[in-house]
């Protein structure tokens, strides 16, 4: 017959294996309702928003209103005390701006970023990445 010493080892063996399969449980099913969460929202976006079945409508802003906003080459010199109070660094990647990069400003706020930085953000989703206003459409193109 077992001691009390193995039967104590034995139930304390017992409990961390029931815990341990316990915090895997939860963490694996945590994990698949994110994933779930994903793929719902990956169909929703194909379907495309307001559900009315159009499938052409992207997240983004449209090129064509991407492209019509203005552009500009950034210069140390040529800045301003406007342009110091705004800052000199790309809210989007968060790098300084140098001499000779071009820069997009968005129309209705006038944030400025990198051109690049902001046209990516911008075809992801349509606002400003600083104050979240939606520039206006310089484009009268419709989604559907």
């Amino acid at each position: 017959m077992a001691g009390p010493s193995t039967v104590l080892l034995l139930g304390a063996s017992m409990a961390v294996l029931i815990v341990l399969s316990a915090v895997t449980f939860l963490c694996a099913n945590r994990v698949h309702r994110a994933s779930r969460r994903s793929a719902v929202g990956d169909q929703d976006a194909e379907l495309g928003r307001g559900g009315r079945g159009c499938t052409a409508a992207a997240p983004g802003i449209d090129e064509a209103d991407l492209a019509a906003y203005p552009t500009a080459v950034y210069s140390k010199a040529a800045t301003g005390k406007e342009e110091e109070e705004e800052g000199t660094q790309c809210a989007v990647c968060l790098a300084e701006y140098a001499d000779g990069d071009e820069l997009r400003r968005l129309p209705g706020c006038l944030h400025a970023f990198h051109r690049r930085c902001v046209d990516d953000w911008l075809r992801r989703r349509p606002n400003c990445p600083l104050c979240r206003s939606s520039p206006a459409p310089t484009n009268t193109s419709s989604a559907c």
